[in-house]
């Protein structure tokens, strides 16, 4: 299965994509901040990680440098 980041800070938009990506079959873990991004990235192995760029505790150019 191919597991996917999603780091989204708006809960409408995370959650539409969450059950569209899941319909078709990927494994989807959701963040709404970098903090918990951080963590789920030393928690679990990933193959996509869809990358919002405003997020309630910095941007996500940061977290893709730190990436």
């Amino acid at each position: 299965m191919i597991n996917i980041l999603l780091v989204e800070d708006d809960s409408t938009l995370a959650i539409g994509l969450k059950y569209a990506l899941e319909n078709e079959g990927f494994g989807v873990e959701w963040a709404n901040t970098i903090e918990a991004a951080t963590k789920a990235l030393n928690q679990a192995q990933f193959h996509l990680i869809i990358l919002d760029i405003m997020l309630p505790d910095g941007n996500g150019y940061d977290f893709c440098r730190y990436i």
